[in-house]
């Protein structure tokens, strides 16, 4: 099908040479006399622009060409106003995460200075942070229970380099002004690391994604011994919703509120880290239950028929 335009790319050369935009005949020190110029696509990417011959413009006035250098003038210096706001953000960003790392590695001396005396607890553990940026953001709240859901430790924090975490705060309702006045991570990071460096067996919900690796970039280690359980993973697969295609399709994961209700839980205020921690107990105990783990190899044998069924290799 023929195009409505030509293409200027597709133009010879001495067409090219007799024609241009407007903006390349300011910079020639001309404008177009009316808009007649022709409309064509600027290349096959179809972007379209107007081109104007040498007998529809006209040489600028002097007062036409100090508005056009003023204009002009006017772009680059916003342009590189732009440019160096964009750096020196980079650059502050930069400095955020040096100091930040050196503050977590004041964190690490303390975890590694605590006493290994392995202990048989089972912990459940939980964080709210400024943002998921493992790099950049900090913890600002965290919560470590038993699994049968005694609060054996709880605390905000005031980050040390983040100021604001607007979209965080709109998850986890805590403000800056929550956490002003609230003790550093670094002040309590070492009876969190007592607990959790010592305990058989931790639990997390998404914590083998989220909760462990962002602990341990503030140098909590668990004991290579200890088992980390996830019940957000098989909790995905009691709930049985499929997603996905052949090789692809898996059981959908479930956020903990979700979860906990689909179980029966009748918790509330979510999000305060505490409170997390005892539903996500709750959710644990359940899924131990011998009918949720019959569910649980149900599912997952029902999970092998559907892959097997949807497999189109040959």
């Amino acid at each position: 099908m023929a195009t409505k335009y030509r293409v200027y790319n597709e133009l010879s050369e001495d067409e090219k040479a007799q024609i241009a935009t407007e903006k390349q005949w300011h910079k020639r020190g001309y404008c177009p006399v009316e808009n007649e110029g022709e409309l064509m696509y600027c290349n096959r990417s179809w972007s379209k622009a107007v081109y104007f011959r040498a007998d529809q413009v006209r040489r600028m006035s002097e007062t036409e060409l100090a508005l056009i250098r003023a204009e002009r003038s006017a772009k680059d210096a916003a342009k590189r106003a732009k440019e160096r706001a964009v750096a020196l953000a980079e650059q502050e960003a930069q400095r955020k995460r040096e100091n930040l790392n050196i503050y977590r590695q004041k964190c690490a001396a303390i975890c590694a200075a605590v006493s290994k005396r392995p202990t048989n607890l089972k912990l459940v553990f939980d964080l709210e942070t400024t943002g998921l940026n493992f790099a950049e953001d900090e913890i600002l709240e965290a919560a470590i229970t038993t699994v049968d859901g005694e609060v054996l430790f709880e605390s905000r924090f005031k980050p040390a380099y983040t100021k604001e975490w607007s979209g965080a705060q709109r998850v986890n309702g805590i403000s800056p002004e929550d956490v002003e006045d609230a003790p550093g991570i670094i002040d309590k990071i070492g009876e969190m690391a007592a607990l959790l460096q010592n305990a058989e067996t931790v639990i997390a919900y998404n914590g083998k994604q989220f909760d462990i690796p962002f602990l341990e970039r503030y140098g909590i280690r668990l004991r290579p011994d200890s088992v980390i359980d996830d019940p957000m993973l098989y909790g995905a697969v009691v709930y049985g919703e499929l997603r996905g295609e052949g090789e692809d399709v898996n059981y959908k994961w479930k956020k903990l509120a979700v979860l906990a209700d689909y179980l029966g839980y009748k918790g509330a205020n979510w999000h305060s880290a505490a409170a997390d921690c005892i539903a996500t107990a709750y959710v644990w105990r359940q899924l131990q239950e011998s009918d949720m783990i019959e569910k649980y190899n149900e599912n997952l044998a029902k999970l092998n028929e559907v892959s097997e069924e949807t497999d189109t290799s040959f």
